[in-house]
């Protein structure tokens, strides 16, 4: 690997521990949100104890206050103020703070006049809350824009991970990704093609290894050919990829607090709070399930283990996010199960499936202990099912974008399987329209479809269809 004054990337057991940007912009909206609701309540008992010489109402303005603190944050996230590009701006950010602050305030006063409602504050303690607010806000932005940028420095905050391709090592990307604040040494390698016997390959491999967000392809307009073959190759990582010639305008090559430049090839299927969404439904689903379903689970558990086939779990490995390994969990449903490269797959009337089996399998009830697979993040609720390594190794040569399905957490339902896509792949075809649904899902993902495949899972006929 040619690097340009980077130094290798840190085993992992030696990386510090580092925060996820995401983290941050939530924990600026929460210290937003505390400074204009104490300034509301602060001000507002102020005003009543010292200038009309009363009590203060019995909710001391919080109501008014919550109201101000939530329209100031969903206007800044509309805009984009909790962005990693925000929150290293050392000039703009005053401004757009500003603004934010004034539309909020604004709204509020606008929607409560449609209502025809009105504050319960004075004329006096509205215009102080503005200004005062705004002031309070300005220093702990000042205090936020210098812990972060110090944090960044010290690489306390998760880095952007940026991959760069050239041909020979050398590029004026290098340089520009290399001063960039938010990339840090151990997060960005230069990848050089020339003199490689399977550059494809290996930057594939490269690529896994360090789980970029962001892959530069940096190499030449005429090599169109190689350009193909190297997106083509990546379209199997969860990175966003992006295409910026060599010869063109170093504008090109602009890089922002968010990402580098270039012409965008494939974008990363989640970003870090559609991520952070996505965690939180497979938590709350997973623990939920386990509780709602833990005497059916026992009841199922000591079943499976009377009916004398072996342990109640069947455990074997499957690829998940990235490629992955990882050991899923099942209810033992066969007598025998056969191991690598001797997989064969179940098949309708399979006699090595037990009498309790069919059952468990035509209902999903074998699926549930992968709830525990959800809980310890190697598997989602939703997503393209995982297959046994076997099957992943006979057709990812046979179908096209086969192992881009793996760029998302495989889950226990999918948008295939309740399409009537599952049980046995007996030919190229079968196969080939689970990877289409796979895919469709994995360019389209949203929290909504991820309920509404549940939903489906749950009251939808198909989804039981061509069980084995």
């Amino acid at each position: 690997m040619t690097s340009i004054g980077i130094t290798e990337r840190e085993p992992a057991s030696r990386r510090k521990f580092s925060l996820a940007w995401i983290w941050l912009s939530v924990a600026l909206a929460l210290a937003d949100m505390l400074v204009v609701v104490v300034t509301s309540v602060v001000l507002g008992a102020t005003y009543y104890r010292y200038v009309l010489d009363s009590t203060p109402p019995h909710s001391g303005h919080l109501g008014e206050g919550i109201t101000f603190a939530l329209m100031l944050v969903i206007v800044s996230g509309l805009r984009g103020d909790y962005r990693r590009s925000a929150l290293l701006d050392d000039v703009r950010w005053p401004l757009d703070l500003w603004v934010a602050w004034t539309i909020a305030f604004g709204a509020v006063i606008a929607l409560m006049f449609l209502l025809k409602s009105s504050l319960d504050m004075s004329r006096g303690v509205t215009a102080a809350v503005y200004v005062a607010g705004f002031v309070l806000l300005l220093v702990t932005h000042f205090v936020a824009t210098r812990l972060v940028a110090a944090l960044a420095a010290s690489g306390r905050v998760r880095p952007r991970r940026v991959l760069l391709v050239t041909r020979t090592g050398a590029s004026d990307a290098a340089t520009a990704i290399a001063h960039d604040p938010t990339i840090t040494a151990s997060a960005f390698e230069v990848v050089a093609l020339d003199g490689r016997a399977d550059p494809v390959g290996d930057v594939v491999g490269i690529a896994r290894d360090l789980q970029p967000d962001e892959i530069l392809l940096s190499l030449p307009f005429q090599d169109a050919e190689l350009i193909d073959r190297v997106a083509d190759g990546l379209m199997v990582t969860p990175a966003t990829i992006r295409l910026a010639p060599t010869g063109l305008s170093s504008r090109v090559f602009a890089l922002s607090h968010e990402g580098v430049g270039g012409v965008v090839l494939a974008r990363a299927p989640l970003d870090a709070w559609e991520r952070m969404q996505k965690r939180a439904f497979d938590v709350v689903v997973a623990t939920a399930g386990l509780i709602a379903l833990a005497p059916l689970l026992v009841i199922v558990g000591i079943l499976v283990r009377l009916d004398g086939h072996g342990p109640a779990l069947f455990r074997q490995t499957r690829y998940g996010f990235n490629q992955t390994p990882f050991t899923v969990f099942k209810f033992r449903t066969m007598r025998v199960v056969e191991a690598g490269a001797d997989f064969t797959q179940a098949s309708r009337g399979d006699p090595r499936i037990t009498r309790l089996g069919r059952i468990l399998r035509r209902t999903n009830v074998d699926e549930l202990p992968q709830l525990l697979n959800v809980l310890m993040g190697d598997m989602s609720i939703v997503g393209p099912r995982p297959h046994p390594v076997a099957l992943d190794d006979a057709f990812q040569s046979r179908i096209a974008h086969y192992t881009r399905r793996h760029i998302v957490k495989p889950g226990m339902t999918g948008w295939a399987q309740v399409h009537g896509l599952r049980g046995e792949t007996d030919t190229d075809e079968k196969m080939r329209m689970r990877i289409e649904y796979d895919l469709v899902y994995v360019e389209n993902w949203s929290l909504s479809l991820d309920i509404r495949i549940v939903l489906m899972t749950l009251f939808y006929g198909a989804a039981y269809r061509n069980a084995v």
